[in-house]
């Protein structure tokens, strides 16, 4: 079973079938492609649900349908990261180690299930500076080789035995959940995020972006397309100040400068200093960040 295509792209013009689909098709599969299970039901002699980055909450007719109920392949050391977004996280809170872990389908709660296998201590190390689909291409033939282990070893067959580790590790309250991540997630909070949390931003999400008010008192929004953390010592002595808005509305004047390349220092909130060499105005092209930043400087 396989949900429809979605549109991607500018304008939501195309349409992208799910990878599995394709691979059904070239084996000759049956399909069932549908929006929910209402008034469906598994196929005959079915003995075991595979769910791996489905999308629908499988029901609990569905799984007691089947003999050995159902499994799931989660990119994350679970209890931790429980949620549709466990790699988008991972980056988010800077961890060094993820995993991934094959858990049981609950009956009443996405990500709850009993983890029949995980990745061992301490986890798969997280290369440093690495985007969504760089960790997602890195953790992807893990998952599967995990997924082919536990049919052969029948890990799935009563009684099964949890062998998940890291809820030994963690309390509940340092447990990280990872919900769904928008581009509304990449509004700089600029009293509370450092240097690091807007980097990770933009490997997650691709850009982040604040407002901030022009030399005729507009407010605009600016898109940075790119950021990396450099070091104080790089930003020069004389800086000019720009008002930016935090989300609450409040005006903050900060200093920016020059790196005579075009790209522009902003000093952060823990005092590290980050490098925009992109930016976006509302209404206009992409252009070189002082470029950008020009009607926003504040006459000294």
């Amino acid at each position: 079973m396989v949900l429809p295509p979605r549109r991607m792209g500018r304008g939501f013009k195309t349409l992208r079938e799910v990878p599995c689909k394709l691979l059904a098709e070239n084996l000759r599969l049956n399909i069932h492609q549908r929006k929910t299970f209402t008034g469906w039901d598994l196929p005959e002699g079915t003995n075991l649900v595979i769910a791996v980055s489905f999308g629908l909450f499988v029901p609990p007719r569905i799984l007691t349908s089947a003999k050995y109920g159902g499994l799931n392949v989660h990119p994350s050391l679970l209890p931790d990261l429980r949620g549709p977004a466990p790699i988008h996280h991972a980056i988010l809170k800077g961890y060094d180690y993820t995993g991934i872990s094959l858990q049981t389908l609950d009956h009443r709660i996405f990500d709850h299930g009993t983890i029949l296998s995980q990745t061992s201590r301490p986890g798969i190390s997280i290369p440093p500076g690495c985007t969504v689909q760089e960790l997602t291409s890195l953790l992807a033939p893990i998952g599967a080789q995990m997924l082919i282990q536990g049919l052969r070893d029948g890990v799935y067959v009563p009684p099964r035995q949890n062998t998940g580790w890291i809820a030994e590790e963690l309390s509940d309250e340092q447990l990280v959940h990872a919900p769904k991540v928008t581009k509304a997630d990449g509004h700089i909070k600029w009293t509370k995020w450092t240097g690091d949390d807007i980097v990770r931003r933009v490997r997650v999400l691709g850009s982040v972006w604040t407002h901030a008010v022009n030399k005729k008192g507009d407010k605009k929004r600016l898109i940075f397309q790119d950021a990396e953390t450099i070091s104080s010592k790089d930003i020069g002595n004389h800086g000019a100040k720009v008002r930016l808005l935090e989300d609450t509305g409040v005006v903050l004047e900060t200093l920016i400068w020059d790196q005579g390349d075009g790209s522009c220092a902003i000093r952060t909130l823990d005092d590290s200093v980050i490098r925009v060499k992109k930016i976006k105005e509302e209404g206009k092209s992409q252009r070189d960040a002082m470029a950008g930043l020009r009607g926003y400087l504040a006459d000294d």
